[in-house]
């Protein structure tokens, strides 16, 4: 393996001579900035970065750290990496951002440097919606292949599905077109599998026809938690499939209208995407029947306003550690414990957040895709900064959090949630009979 010093120079003149993309060493003035991630709680120290701009940059840096026998690191967007890439080529792909909508076809082709809030704004002027996560600067390829649950969960299922094909290069550096009618077998293994078996250079995705949707969020002061908890949970059981839901003991965003309406550190909130505008004012009136919010940001808004509504949204990057575990059901003592964490536990905890699975999620056929759908009613998910606090602090203490509930946890695995650390989990992310096919 070849530290930055003993790079073959011959091999990386060559690879510049040949890519319409730029490389990278250390030492040069943007190295530290490309190799710097979304999720900057990940530390990477690649020999070379190659920015590729084509699908034959990608081929050609394949084909490099093959004849070097270098390591390989893809790096989309950088949002949620999972394996850091060390002393070898890391290949970035963020300059790829060819966004092309077919509006008679209701489909869109991205290429894999393409956020989500870029696509959202490109399908939006033709009355049409990608099934988005919950933040706009992650990339659609990432999320997509990973399995994707976001705010139009409950309506569409996994984001995966929606995949209608894909171009591939391969790890000998072959491209490849893989779709229900060419190469099947990789095309079952990349919905749901992620960027395992190839890179994706572009992705054809099935958008849907949805421009605007009721939604936002409705926050209450910490101390009416337990109360809203309680309604949460029986509330969101009758729930439609158009309507996907959150719940989260957050602390609060250093932001005027919290400051007014809350006048506190914390908060308690409930999250609404409902795509069916005409029972909106209903849904509307069953939170302000149960209780007045402190601060109701609930209305109609564009699909795309959706994505923007996490603070995440407006960084360049993160320093924060999460983890998510699926949770058997809501019962009165995980409430009760739900409330303890955040009494507990925020801080270091940002974010304690419940979501809402189920609805169209249960209803995707299985055998269709290599994604592994929870059957669990809802997933937690702990979100902590590293800004103030080391990961090695963090690790133990969102471990003690979750443990704090008991035995409530399903074991279900959603793949886009795994970190480099946490390989032994893969295998319960696909289960037993879809991980020996992959």
């Amino acid at each position: 393996m070849f530290s930055s010093k003993s790079f073959p120079s011959t091999a990386l003149e060559q690879l510049r001579t040949r890519i319409t993309g730029t490389v990278v060493l250390r030492g040069d003035k943007r190295y530290d900035e490309q190799r710097t991630l979304w999720l900057q709680v990940v530390e990477q120290l690649p020999s070379a970065i190659v920015n590729a701009r084509s699908v034959q940059d990608i081929v050609e840096a394949i084909r490099t750290a093959r004849e070097l026998d270098l390591p390989l690191g893809v790096q989309n967007t950088g949002h949620g990496i999972a394996v850091p890439c060390n002393q070898g080529i890391l290949l970035r792909l963020s300059e790829m951002k060819e966004i092309a909508v077919d509006p008679a076809a209701g489909t869109a082709t991205v290429g894999p440097g393409v956020l989500s809030g870029e696509l959202l704004a490109a399908a939006e002027p033709h009355g049409l919606a990608y099934a988005s996560g919950q933040v706009s600067n992650v990339g659609v390829i990432g999320y997509t292949l990973g399995g994707g649950y976001g705010w139009l969960g409950r309506k569409v299922g996994a984001a995966c599905y929606a995949v209608q094909s894909a171009t591939v290069v391969l790890a000998d550096g072959a491209v490849v077109v893989t779709s229900t009618d060419e190469n099947a077998d990789l095309f079952w293994a990349i919905r749901g599998g992620g960027g395992n078996f190839g890179v994706v250079a572009s992705l054809t995705v099935k958008l849907v026809p949805v421009s605007e949707v009721f939604g936002g969020m409705a926050y209450y002061r910490m101390e009416d938690a337990p109360e809203v908890l309680r309604f949460y949970r029986d509330w969101s059981a009758h729930l439609p499939e158009e309507t996907s839901t959150i719940l989260r003991l957050m602390q609060v965003p250093p932001r005027p209208a919290f400051l007014l309406h809350l006048r506190a550190t914390q908060t308690c909130a409930i999250g609404i995407c409902h795509a069916d505008l005409a029972t909106a004012d209903k849904l509307h009136q069953q939170i302000k029947d149960f209780k007045i919010p402190a601060l109701d940001d609930l209305k109609v808004r564009p699909y795309s306003a959706m994505a923007e509504l996490d603070e995440a949204s407006g960084t360049k990057g993160a320093p924060s550690f999460s983890h998510l575990e699926c949770l058997q059901d809501l019962s009165d003592p995980v409430l009760e414990g739900l409330v303890k964490i955040a009494k507990t536990h925020m801080p270091p905890l940002m974010i304690i957040e419940l979501q809402q699975l189920g609805g169209a999620l249960d209803k995707q056929r299985a055998e269709e895709t290599s994604f592994t759908a929870p059957k669990a009613p809802f997933a937690l998910h702990l979100v902590s900064p590293t800004r103030n606090t080391t990961l090695e602090d963090l690790a133990p203490i969102t471990k003690e959090a979750f443990n704090s509930l008991g035995s409530v946890y399903t074991g279900e695995v959603l793949y886009n949630f795994l970190r480099a650390n946490q390989q032994d989990r893969v295998r319960a992310a696909f289960g037993d009979e879809k991980y020996k096919c992959l």
